[in-house]
């Protein structure tokens, strides 16, 4: 009898529910006001791993569960990109876009030169070094299977940049009062210096409401830094596959092959946000037992960022489902100093910068 994904595709759903009940608990440290700055993402792999190594999971549970990761992943993905709008860009001030490229790239670079001198696997450097210099957790969900990185490997990058994420929250206020930032240099400074777009907004609002609008502006820069970022990790990808295909003396692949096609689509569709080609329409409600009468607006890139986000997360408890504590252990203390590598890295190259430039 063929194998069916029913069952572990309910259990990664159920345990997506579970985490986003979760993030809305209204308490620390999944509440601080009223932002949250665990992701789902996060407790959906927590509790994945959970289930992994505290119950004994049938193996009829094995089909679902990498469905969820190998295929409902991607598609996620795809419609992530209905957020994305590059005109955007534009109404950001120039500081703001040259200082994000510019500690982008530093972030990812030293990152992933500590990994090697360090001797932590090349993927896991650049899944912690993009995650830490661009959005977070959202963008290593991206990145992952653009390189083909390991599970394990994912779970961990994504643990480690939300510890010192949530500890930027606090960190990041206390050493902006001591230096005396202005409202508007401190909004800067979270917007660039801070992993997560949670994490960003409550640093920054927690600093004061100038503060937060201006973090949540230049977040919004470095989330854009996003695709393109992709697209290069996609190509280098590729040539490092054929590579090795080369050497090992195998038939040669067209490079168009190796790139993953659901960043084509990804792009396609933040594209057609950025042209407004998803249309926004209202819905001409009757009164129901479910509902008041009346009219609803519909965004469609709205809706399908929303559905996007929880595919996410129910990829995430995939993940969670198919890691071994034992094989995340094994990555050892180094990946952990190289999460710190990377946060310490980026706050301090980023104030510099802003102080130098302001």
């Amino acid at each position: 009898m063929k194998p069916t994904i029913l069952p572990g595709l309910a259990l990664t759903c159920a345990i997506a529910i579970a985490a986003a009940l979760l993030h809305q608990l209204p308490f620390p440290p999944f509440t601080i006001g009223d932002r949250h700055p665990i992701d789902a993402l996060l407790i959906a792999i927590l509790l994945g791993m959970a289930a992994r190594n505290l119950l004994p999971l049938h193996v009829s549970l094995g089909p679902g569960i990498k469905y969820s990761v190998k295929k409902v992943l991607p598609f996620a993905i795809v419609l992530m990109g209905a957020k994305l709008d590059f005109f955007d860009v534009l109404r950001v001030s120039a500081q703001a876009l040259w200082l994000s490229v510019l500690c982008v790239a530093v972030a990812l670079g030293l990152t992933v030169w500590l990994c090697r001198r360090a001797g932590v696997g090349t993927k896991l450097g650049i899944l912690i070094g993009i995650g830490t210099a661009i959005c977070g957790g959202t963008a290593i969900v991206i990145a992952a299977p653009t390189i083909e990185a390991e599970e394990k490997d994912t779970a961990f990058a994504i643990a480690t940049i939300t510890l010192f994420g949530v500890g930027a929250i606090f960190v990041f206020p206390l050493l902006g009062h001591a230096l005396g930032l202005t409202q508007t240099e401190f909004g800067i400074w979270a917007g660039v210096g801070i992993q997560a777009t949670p994490q960003v907004m409550a640093a920054g609002f927690a600093y004061g409401p100038q503060a937060g609008e201006v973090a949540v502006i230049v977040k919004l820069v470095r989330v854009l830094l996003l695709a393109p970022m992709v697209v290069g990790l996609g190509w280098w990808h590729a040539r490092e596959k054929r590579a090795r295909q080369q050497a090992h003396v195998a038939q040669k692949t067209p490079l168009t092959q190796l790139f993953p096609p659901f960043v084509l689509g990804f792009l396609a569709l933040a594209v057609a946000n950025t042209l407004n080609l998803l249309p926004d329409f209202t819905l001409h409600l009757e009164k129901s037992a479910f509902w008041e009468a009346g009219d609803r607006l519909i965004a469609l890139s709205d809706a399908v960022t929303t559905i996007s986000g929880f595919l996410i997360v129910i990829a995430m408890a995939g993940v969670g489902c198919g890691v071994h504590l034992k094989s995340l252990l094994g990555i050892g203390l180094k990946g952990l100093y190289v999460g710190m590598f990377a946060a310490v890295v980026l706050a301090a190259f980023s104030l510099g910068m802003l102080k130098l430039t302001g």
